[in-house]
């Protein structure tokens, strides 16, 4: 009888396994035919829903030089996926009565008083400049609706952020940085339009001035350690380093070569809120968890419940964003190429405190997606999105670069995971 019960088990165990192959066909067939055909070297997914774990594979290498295979312990440079971690950071003070949303920047930051803005951003300076009309909140930088820009469009206006900020070899700590931002004029004037932007490295900044505490050390222990995100960081130890995905990028042919400039993982002292952090697949998707279930982790409150409600709201609604009426190229994230080479939001999308949000699935032209998904991602093709009415984190990992080479699939890659998750999840 026993015997049989052990049997009985063991078949269960292994039908389990055969269950969730099948309900992730889709997902499967799309991360092994990425690196089959070329587009990705490897590739790494995880679901979470439910409370459960649901989905953990990963396809193709880790190097492909050395031909070292993914083995779901990688660590990966994420980019922009860091801008919704230092958000979430710095909210954690907003629970403590550090800040109020709507205070000017300047406050904290002084260097942020009377700003100038470009007459002209298809110009730049050259155009002249304007006082701006009021002053930048701290709730424009967790939006993007401050009227800073990125540096990585075309226009002239962006190219002297590239060229100031971005080149400048300088700059080594965050406060050089913002210091050195706040000599640039904006772009916009504050809270007039949605444009993709450097200024969730003001949102770091803030972190280590309220705080009084490095962004690197307060990450440390106010997210990552009580989060368990123990491959999270600026820098990582020897051990870890040994386990960095390779990036690669699009030569012009579309075929994947090597980038020259890794990510560095050690004697990093630019803590950067816009991107620089390493983790792994895992920890981001503790990350994800904590923030579906509205702020706590395994017992451990990150952040209160109406936090999170209120990071996850639109918080765009004054500012100027693309509709389904405006001529756009589609660029990655919901972040669309407008009209005046400005990075905005994609239509049907709007923007809350950190993170993306789908409000119009259909004029998103994301049919799959829901009300209220909220997600972002980084240059170097990583992705995550949560669905709340499906209790849902997806994250995807893998090492593509976009910026500064000619991803043609860039768009195509968060795009494709959303659409065959949700046919497996159906």
């Amino acid at each position: 009888m026993k015997k049989f019960a052990y049997l009985f088990l063991a078949l269960s165990l292994l039908l389990g396994v055969q269950l969730q192959a099948q309900s992730f066909a889709a997902l499967d067939q799309y991360l092994s035919t990425e690196v089959q055909e070329g587009r990705l070297v490897g590739g790494h997914g995880m679901v979470f829903q439910e409370g459960k774990l649901v989905y953990d594979r990963t396809y193709g290498l880790r190097d492909r030089e050395s031909k070292d295979p993914l083995r779901g312990d990688e660590l990966y440079f994420i980019q922009s996926m860091t801008k919704p971690i230092v958000s979430v950071a710095l909210m954690t003070l907003y629970d403590e009565g550090k800040f109020q949303l709507d205070d000017p920047v300047s406050k904290y930051l002084p260097e942020y008083a009377n700003l100038q803005v470009v007459n002209d951003p298809s110009k730049g300076s050259s155009a002249g400049t304007h006082p701006a009309p009021t002053p930048i909140t701290i709730r424009q930088i967790l939006s993007h609706t401050s009227g800073m820009s990125h540096g990585i469009s075309a226009l002239p206006y962006d190219k002297e952020i590239w060229n100031g900020i971005i080149l400048n070899g300088n700059l080594k700590t965050l406060a050089q940085r913002t210091e050195a931002l706040a000599k640039i004029p904006l772009a916009f004037d504050p809270g007039s339009k949605w444009n993709y932007s450097f200024s969730p490295d003001l949102v770091g900044r803030l972190v280590e001035v309220l705080s009084g505490k490095s962004l690197d050390q307060y990450l440390q222990e106010r997210i990552f350690a009580p989060l368990e995100m123990n491959n999270s960081g600026y820098n990582l130890s020897e051990a870890q380093k040994q386990r960095i995905a390779t990036v690669y990028s699009f030569k012009p042919d579309s075929t994947l070569t090597r980038t020259m400039g890794q990510p560095t993982a050690s004697g990093n002292t630019l803590f950067a809120g816009i991107n620089a952090l390493f983790t792994s697949t895992a920890d981001y998707v503790r990350f994800g968890e904590m923030m579906l279930n509205q702020g706590e982790w395994n017992g451990k409150r990150i952040l209160k419940p109406e936090t999170v409600a209120l990071m996850i709201q639109d918080q765009t609604k004054d500012a100027d964003l693309l509709d389904s009426s405006d001529p756009y190229g589609p660029l990655v994230n919901g972040i669309g190429n407008d009209a005046l080479g400005t990075l905005n939001l994609e239509p049907g999308h709007g923007f809350g405190l950190g993170f993306a949000i789908v409000q119009d699935p259909k004029m998103a032209n994301r049919p799959a997606a829901a009300r209220g998904e909220y997600f972002w991602g980084g240059a170097n093709s990583t992705h995550f999105f949560i669905n709340p009415a499906k209790k849902l984190v997806v994250v995807f990992m893998t090492q593509v670069a976009s910026v500064g080479s000619p991803n043609p699939y860039g768009f195509y890659f968060s795009n494709e995971l959303r659409n065959v998750v949700y046919k497996d999840l159906k």
